[in-house]
């Protein structure tokens, strides 16, 4: 069933007053070694974005664990040529150009011990679970500090992000970080995923790859152009839009951003249950934002410019 139509159940039992979350059982046992972690320092794309830069400012101190995206034209939405096979779903189209002003994006997905930092100064609320689908203690175990914060609302994501002086990216955003500057698939490229690029669920053998999650930055060859981290599999990620699903056919083409008082917000990425077609880059998918679950996390935007 997709997140899509889970969602829409969500919504319908909510009005009913009689919700009931039942987990994912996860196909094999999670291992719990820590993985190798690449650098978390910040880094500059030396990758140029395909299209007519746009002349802006960008001088600006680039925070740790930030990658800076420059200002760019990109084409935005599913590339029948360039998506393993699939058909290109509705809401994916129409492929549409848009402009975005230059950006950082989190190089990972924000930690369990990040997100704690922002509890303890009482600017973030409490997870609303401290279990992951395998672990009874993920939050507050000390071995897990660098894997990604999950069980957390839109709303808690977003107070997050504004605690540390940044935002939720915006779905645009976050495709042009996952995809760079030419059409593919997959961050990595069009290749089929496999376990050694992503934490997902492993299509050609019918079973997860782990079962749940893995710490943030573990699958280096699957990072994107702009060296961004697990933008496939992993969790989901919040992003700041409202889900509209004709919205590509109203987009602006300038810094595009989704406002709907629906109370669904556009999730990202694919998560470790996710299949192939669901972790693609332009894949798109909503919970409602009272959601949380062991599955959705989010990373963290800023503006790339002081200007």
């Amino acid at each position: 069933m997709s997140r899509k139509i889970i969602s829409a159940l969500l919504l319908m039992l909510i009005l009913s007053g009689c919700i009931m979350q039942t987990p994912i059982q996860p196909a094999q046992p999670v291992v719990e070694e820590e993985p190798e972690v690449i650098s978390t320092e910040a880094t500059e794309s030396s990758a140029e974005v395909s299209g007519e830069p746009v002349s802006e400012s960008t001088a600006f101190e680039l925070p740790e664990g930030m990658v800076l995206i420059p200002a760019t034209k990109y084409m935005m939405g599913c590339d029948p040529e360039h998506n393993n096979g699939y058909s290109c779903p509705p809401d994916e189209l129409p492929q549409h150009e848009v402009s975005l002003s230059a950006y950082a994006i989190d190089i990972h997905e924000v930690t369990n011990a990040q997100y704690a930092a922002c509890v303890a100064a009482g600017a973030c609320a409490a997870p609303v679970a401290i279990a992951s689908q395998a672990r009874e203690d993920y939050y507050t175990n000390t071995k897990l500090t660098n894997y990604p914060m999950i069980n957390v609302k839109w709303e808690a994501a977003q107070a997050y992000c504004t605690w540390a002086g940044k935002r939720l990216p915006t779905e645009a955003e976050w495709e042009l970080a996952a995809k760079g500057s030419t059409p593919k698939a997959y961050a990595w490229g069009d290749e089929a995923p496999d376990c050694s690029k992503a934490n997902i669920y492993q299509n050609a053998f019918m079973s997860a790859c782990v079962g749940d999650t893995v710490a943030v930055g573990s699958y280096p060859a699957g990072a994107s152009e702009f060296r961004v981290m697990d933008m496939t599999g992993n969790v989901w990620e919040w992003v700041a839009d409202n889900y509209v699903e004709g919205f590509y056919s109203l987009s602006p083409t300038e810094n595009p951003l989704a406002v709907e008082a629906n109370q669904v917000n556009v999730v990202r990425g694919g998560g470790w249950a996710s299949n192939w077609l669901a972790v693609r880059v332009t894949s798109r998918a909503y919970d409602l934002s009272l959601y949380s679950g062991p599955d959705l996390g989010f990373r963290c935007a800023m503006d790339g410019s002081m200007d």
